[in-house]
């Protein structure tokens, strides 16, 4: 799960380097909706939640479960329930025959068991699985070979510096840039290099297919940021759009549930439509302050190679000097007004290095905070639906009787929040005239909660059956008559829904 915030916050902050320094409307797209679909739960949830073939255990072959199940034939050892004995112990198909509890005698060897069952795993391995592994690991060779073809052979190589000499063309004729060229022919043949460059994507894009990787497509979707930042050369709206999206169906939970995808689509298209109507277009704020950071960052990276425009050494500053002589004696001071031409050369005034220190400071903070604040959203909501299924999880239970009572206890939980409580009252005081009959169900499942409380007679699953009804009849009649503030406190801060 930390993977799935990691790869979020990455790729939220290329959004905002994107649109920052390439204003237009398809990059403004992309960051809205970066923005704002985390902020559907459904979407939230499959984005965040792990992946449910990794949360849950793979399914064991028929084989294995006769394997599993093989002690309800072969009872063995057994004899008769003493207080204190587990109840995971207790064999239930010759109690019920012999009318009387029964445990076993001790747990069978374990080991001999998974042994078993993993050589049957293994056995069972599907062989599509061994291929797709062959297939990633020749697909990376391919990358790896290709890359080093581009780098030593001299024709690719130089092939490569003439593809990239025409993208500097293309990013000086429509920017104010300046880049300096490889010294290679205009001429130059690039079909080689073009070659080898599409051999190296396909390659990735194979790796990224049958890997599920979602690093991997973080770095493609990273690099075409990159590009467009770097070069001044943006995507067109309908290629930027539709790679965001391809990105997040990858990111989704797997398997794919199509009800998130028709979300996302959903999500993306009204994002899409909004920003073309409302606010299409270049931004003239954002576009100026893009300059001006390209600008400052052009000079530093001028500073650090020495390529700085200094004034020449022979450039000074001319000013008067003003001096007065002073008489003493009876006389008045009479100023003597003598100019003299003083020319001192112009010395170069350096910042104090504690403001060199504040500055990394503040970009640090900056940069924590562009990772942390996205998140906080999520991270809070996240947390309170982890709280509220935690609430939830021992509803089942195998122990019918703390379900039962945990139930009743929500069911209370709701009626005080709603102000149908009667406080420290009992339970079967209080007024719950919710709706017709409703009173006499809360009754009968007060009862039964009186029983899990304070009984050690075992429940029946009708009777958790029966409180859980309770429970959603409960949930329903509350919703509709609650506002909008006691939602956001049974949801946000009681945590009683999911």
């Amino acid at each position: 799960m930390k993977k799935r915030y990691v790869c979020y916050a990455v790729w939220l902050i290329l959004a905002c380097l994107l649109y920052f320094f390439e204003n237009n409307t398809g990059s403004r797209i992309v960051l809205a909706c970066s923005w704002l679909l985390p902020f559907v739960p459904r979407i939230r949830h499959s984005l965040f939640e792990m992946d449910a073939d990794s949360r849950q255990p793979k399914a064991i072959p028929q084989t294995i479960k006769t394997f599993a199940n093989r002690e309800q034939d072969d009872p063995g050892d057994v004899r008769a329930y003493l207080p204190g004995d587990p109840v995971n112990r207790i064999h239930w198909k010759l109690t019920a025959k012999r009318d009387e509890l029964l445990v076993r005698e001790q747990a069978q060897d374990k080991t001999a068991e998974e042994a078993e069952i993993k050589a049957v795993l293994e056995a069972e391995q599907p062989a599509a699985n061994q291929s797709k592994k062959h297939i990633i690991l020749i697909g990376f060779l391919v990358f790896l070979f290709s890359l080093i073809l581009l780098l030593i052979i001299p024709s690719a190589n130089q092939g490569m510096q003439a593809l990239l000499n025409r993208l500097f063309d293309a990013s000086e004729a429509v920017n104010a840039y300046a880049y300096e060229r490889f010294a290679v022919s205009a001429d130059m043949p690039v079909a080689f290099a073009v070659v080898l460059l599409t051999v190296i994507g396909i390659s990735l894009l194979v790796m990224t297919l049958l890997s599920g990787s979602r690093l991997l497509a973080l770095g493609i979707i990273a690099g075409c940021a990159l590009f467009q930042m770097y070069f001044g050369l943006a995507f067109s709206t309908w290629i930027n759009v539709p790679l965001f999206a391809l990105f997040v169906f990858w990111m989704l939970k797997r398997p794919w549930d199509k009800r998130t995808i028709l979300c996302v689509l959903a999500g993306v298209t009204a994002v899409t439509i909004a920003v073309l109507l409302i606010w299409p277009g270049v931004d003239a704020a954002t576009e100026t302050a893009s300059e001006t950071v390209r600008d400052r960052m052009s000079q530093m990276a001028q500073s650090i190679t020495g390529t700085t425009h200094e004034l020449p050494s022979d450039e000074n500053e001319t000013r008067h000097v003003h001096t007065q002589s002073l008489a003493t004696g009876d006389q008045e001071a009479q100023p003597d007004r003598e100019y003299r031409l003083v020319t001192v050369e112009e010395e170069q005034i350096s910042m104090p290095h504690w403001v060199n220190y504040l500055r990394i400071i503040l970009l640090l903070i900056l940069a924590v905070a562009l990772v942390i604040l996205p998140f906080l959203p999520f991270i809070l909501l996240n947390q309170r639906r982890k709280k509220a299924l935690d609430a939830r999880k021992i509803f089942d239970s195998e122990n019918v009787s703390d379900a039962v009572f945990a139930i009743f206890q929500h069911v209370a939980a709701w009626l005080e929040v709603m102000g149908y409580g009667e406080g420290n009252a009992p339970y079967a005081a209080w007024n719950t005239e919710l709706a017709p009959d409703y009173a006499e169900r809360f009754a009968a499942c007060e009862k039964l909660f009186e029983e899990a409380a304070y009984s050690t007679h075992e429940m029946k699953e009708e009777d958790r059956q029966q409180a859980l009804a309770l429970l959603n009849e409960t949930e329903q009649i509350l919703q509709r008559r609650a506002d909008w503030k006691q939602r956001l406190r049974l949801k946000y801060k009681e945590c009683l829904w999911v």
